[in-house]
């Protein structure tokens, strides 16, 4: 009926689910809608607050008596979901509220807050944010995304997702040698990821700083861009999929020397400690790593991979064959060739790993520009050495038309093989 609060009649528990889904400062302005609206905020099950829209000098005292009010309207009632942005200075006192929220069931954490630093006779020091103990013994939280610089070892008994945000200038924090490692160990870990650097590029850490996952039940795992000097990984048997944009190492140039025998042993150690994946993707910084590690040492077979998604300079094409041999089980490619200022000249693709001739059922080719030759010598590689391929995909920004027709006139072992572009 026109001019009927349709919304307003919902019951109270539905709302509040409605208003759990708004940042906090949004659920709390509903509340001019009418009586019934006024403190149904109070009992949303969420907070989302981000206190860098509050003015700086009324920090302390806006926020936390924000926060106890929500805290003691109903302190029997579950607070599942906790979203915060808040600054340093805000720390001390905040995190007794964080651990408060915690004892109330949370299942949801998500909490950055930026270090800040002193300088006193040119040396740095940093105030460091020190998490509540009931985060580690939490038997109700399943997701927890924190920025943090040191020791980070989650007891969370029931954690299943951890993401990592690593400020950078968080390193002025990891100068003391207790800090040179991140911990996460866990039983119940299923997802974790180290979230790229936003707004810096080409980012080189100051100091050394080690990531150690040990983690049996997990099964997808991102490491986005060079936060850490060094990975170590332990008892990663589930793996079903990796996301890797990484290469392996952070110094001023940005490179390692693949002869030099401890960098080798680290990333050998990484490779084996993944190769039970069932699904890897990797970017076009990862490749050249691994080509530039093949170098100096064997990259081992990944036995269980069954799709991969790989992003190759054309420079690097020639690799191409040398790194499927690892992967003798595959029977999904997805592969995207990226143009190469030092281009291979004369690139010739003999060798034919196992799974080529074996195993790869589909094939496909993703590209924003025009075909270059060499691109064209990969589609024929494949076409005429795959003998149980289905699928040669020609994604939407490779196809047109004149590429369509050229690819399919090429010879095709696969009696079977379809040219398809979608």
């Amino acid at each position: 009926m026109p001019g009927c609060d349709m919304i307003s009649e919902l019951p109270d528990s539905l709302l509040t689910q409605i208003l759990s889904y708004l940042p906090t400062g949004d659920s709390v302005q509903t509340g001019i809608l009418s009586k019934r609206w006024k403190n149904l905020w109070l009992s949303v099950p969420a907070l989302d607050l981000n206190c860098f829209l509050i003015a700086y000098e009324d920090d302390e005292e806006v926020l936390f008596t924000f926060v106890e009010r929500f805290l003691e309207f109903s302190p029997e009632s579950s607070l599942l979901k906790v979203k915060v942005r808040c600054r340093p200075l805000m720390i001390d006192g905040f995190m007794d509220r964080v651990g408060t929220m915690i004892s109330r069931g949370t299942q949801h954490l998500d909490v950055v807050s930026r270090n800040c630093y002193f300088e006193e006779r040119g040396m740095y020091y940093a105030c460091v944010e020190f998490m509540p103990m009931n985060l580690y013994t939490s038997k109700t939280l399943v997701y927890l995304k924190l920025s943090s610089s040191g020791l980070m070892d989650p007891g969370c008994p029931v954690l299943e997702e951890l993401t990592l945000a690593r400020d950078p200038d968080d390193d002025y924090a990891l100068r003391n040698d207790e800090f040179g490692v991140m911990r996460v160990r866990s039983q119940s870990l299923k997802r974790f990821s180290v979230l790229p650097l936003r707004e810096v590029r080409d980012y080189h850490s100051i100091v050394k700083c080690t990531l150690e996952i040990d983690a049996p039940g997990l099964e997808y795992m991102s490491l986005g861009e060079d936060q850490f000097d060094s990975i170590v990984v332990k008892n990663l048997t589930s793996l079903i999929m990796v996301n890797l944009d990484i290469k392996f190492v952070i110094n001023l140039n940005g490179f390692f020397d693949p002869w030099d025998a401890s960098k080798r042993n680290e990333i050998r150690g990484f490779l084996n400690g993944i190769s039970s994946v069932r699904h890897i993707i990797i970017s076009e910084k990862t490749v050249k790593a691994l080509d530039l590690y093949s170098k100096g040492g064997m990259i081992p077979k990944f036995n269980n991979l069954s799709r991969l998604e790989a992003v190759f300079p054309s420079a690097l094409l020639q690799f191409l064959p040398a790194f499927l041999e690892c992967c003798p089980n595959l029977k999904h490619l997805v592969l995207k060739v990226v143009h190469s200022e030092e281009m291979n000249e004369g690139l010739e693709l003999t060798d034919v790993p196992r799974c080529v001739s074996t195993t790869l059922e589909c094939v496909e080719i993703k590209d924003k520009f025009e075909w270059e030759e060499e691109k064209m010598k990969v589609a024929s590689y494949f076409l005429e050495n795959s003998a149980v391929l289905k699928k040669f995909i020609l994604s939407p920004t490779a196809y047109n038309q004149n590429i369509y027709e050229k690819v399919n006139k090429l010879a095709k072992r696969s009696t079977v093989c379809q040219i398809i572009h979608e």
